[in-house]
């Protein structure tokens, strides 16, 4: 055997190194296509669980502020009583319990706040002073961007459901129950029934 017959059985051909170099490219593009797709998907996946968070922030915070009302009157301006409760089918005003109080400070734990959907999204505003005016600036705001929609209905003592309170009955009256329900762009509608 001389030595040439000898090279020429160990190495390849060139048109071995070809195919192998298309089976490479094909194998290649395969795999980056299947991790592309699960990019995309785990994209997909953050976007609704940021957005489903989104959704359980705001059903929580409106769930703790009605657990949490108190029948304190507020006021207006003109010094006008303003019910305990004031509320229609798209937006609500009262007053909660519960203020947090991590400094300590000398002031009530009661806290006047608002839901409505403001600039199609749903907006939680907050006030410090719980018989601050309605009409001032309130000093903190939260906006729900997800949620383009939300609807009360109030219980009465008898077991009826208005759809404005407190209607006819004193102003430091709170409802037996409040139901209300969020509509979310991705998740549809989600309905809660606080009893009060």
């Amino acid at each position: 055997m001389t030595r040439y017959a000898r090279n020429r059985r160990s190495g390849f051909t060139l048109v071995e190194l070809l195919v192998a170099l298309l089976v490479f490219g094909l194998l290649a593009s395969i795999v980056y296509a299947s991790l592309d797709r699960l990019s995309f998907a785990a994209l997909g996946l953050r976007e609704r669980a940021a957005e489903f968070a989104e959704l359980q922030r705001a059903v929580a915070t409106l769930d703790a502020d009605l657990r949490q009302l108190t029948s304190r009157l507020g006021r207006d301006s003109q010094g006008r009583l303003l019910p305990a409760l004031s509320g229609t089918a798209e937006r609500l005003l009262s007053r909660r319990a519960g203020r947090d109080n991590p400094a300590g400070l000398p002031r009530s734990q009661l806290q006047q706040f608002r839901w409505a959907i403001e600039e199609a999204r749903l907006v939680r505003s907050a006030w410090s002073d719980a018989v601050a005016d309605p009409a001032d600036r309130p000093v903190g705001r939260t906006s729900y961007p997800g949620l383009r929609g939300i609807e009360f209905r109030f219980m009465d003592g008898v077991g009826r459901w208005q759809q404005e309170w407190p209607g006819a009955l004193p102003p430091e009256t709170l409802p037996a129950a409040i139901e209300f329900e969020v509509e979310s762009e991705r998740f549809g509608r989600v309905r809660r029934l606080i009893v009060l």
